[in-house]
């Protein structure tokens, strides 16, 4: 699994990248949607009411979103508060949402990504921005005004302190066809490398593993090979075999294992090599910009 944090400025675009990655495949966990299930909590509710009084509540009692606003963001002693209450409680969700497993690229939203600090589970880190005149446009749209938005955004970390802090950074000042081409270039990307694979063959010889290690290697379906020998104990034709033979471990990603799979089976010598594939779980990110750039990805 290859784990994304997304985050970026106010009205830049954050929830489009989002949608754009989940039509390409991407799982797409909200910070926005499970703060607002944690507001329904009653304990949360409790806490609110206790330190704003009843006029963030509604007739039967639920959260108003924008009294909460009002009062969260007035001074910092509210603001910081108000995160100490929530954020710890999204981020608990956020953890509990990564153990559930799975395979491929799970996209994580999180508008306060380095404000509340990047987890050690964050593999990469995305910013979304836009020049300030266009956020303004789309803030306006949703009902924020300028004063709303420098309300929310004065306790925040410098857009470019947060740009240096991030693997990469989706300019979105332009219309949708152009945000679509970049995020679909850079999810096509993510996509390739969220799938690393370790691929094994048991060889008859050491110089015919050396062979299929090299010759992978240099097509680039392989980015490094590991030989050893072994002892194998296997049923042939009714006979138990034990023989010792020399196994070759090859680094590669899903996208290069057909043509891999082809080089094997031409230049193994068994009548019936054994080629085993196996999905990794997790490989650490500098592994994997290391398998992006030697598989020429």
């Amino acid at each position: 699994m290859l784990v994304i944090g997304l985050t970026g400025d106010i009205g830049a675009g954050k929830s489009t990248v989002c949608s754009l990655l989940q039509q390409m495949g991407a799982v797409v966990v909200e910070a926005d949607r499970i703060v607002r299930q944690i507001w329904l909590r009653p304990e949360i509710i409790e806490a609110a009411r206790k330190r704003w009084g009843n006029d963030i509540l509604d007739s039967e009692g639920r959260i108003v979103a924008s009294e909460v606003a009002s009062k969260g963001f007035c001074n910092e002693a509210e603001y910081r508060w108000m995160c100490d209450l929530i954020h710890p409680l999204v981020m608990a969700e956020m953890e509990r949402s990564l153990l559930e497993g799975g395979e491929g690229l799970k996209v994580f939203e999180i508008p306060l990504l380095f404000e509340v600090g990047r987890p050690d589970w964050i593999d990469f880190a995305i910013y979304v921005t836009a020049p300030k005149d266009v956020r303004a446009r789309r803030n306006a749209m949703r009902g924020l005004d300028e004063e709303a938005i420098a309300a929310r955004e004065r306790w925040l970390l410098p857009a470019e302190e947060k740009k240096k802090m991030s693997d990469w950074v989706i300019e979105n000042g332009g219309d949708l066809k152009a945000l679509r081409e970049e995020v679909e270039r850079l999810g096509e990307l993510l996509l390739k490398i969220a799938y690393p694979m370790l691929v094994s063959v048991t060889c008859g010889s050491e110089s015919e593993a050396q062979d299929i290690a090299r010759t992978c290697v240099e097509k680039r379906l392989a980015a490094c090979v590991n030989i050893v020998p072994v002892r194998s104990i296997y049923s042939w034709h009714g006979d138990i075999e034990d023989e010792g033979e020399w196994k070759a471990e090859l680094k590669t990603l899903r996208c290069k294992l057909y043509q891999l799979k082809k080089e094997i089976l031409s230049r193994h010598s068994y009548d019936t090599p054994v080629i085993l594939a196996h999905s990794l779980t997790w490989v650490n990110p500098k592994a994997l910009l290391w398998l992006r750039e030697v598989l020429d990805i």
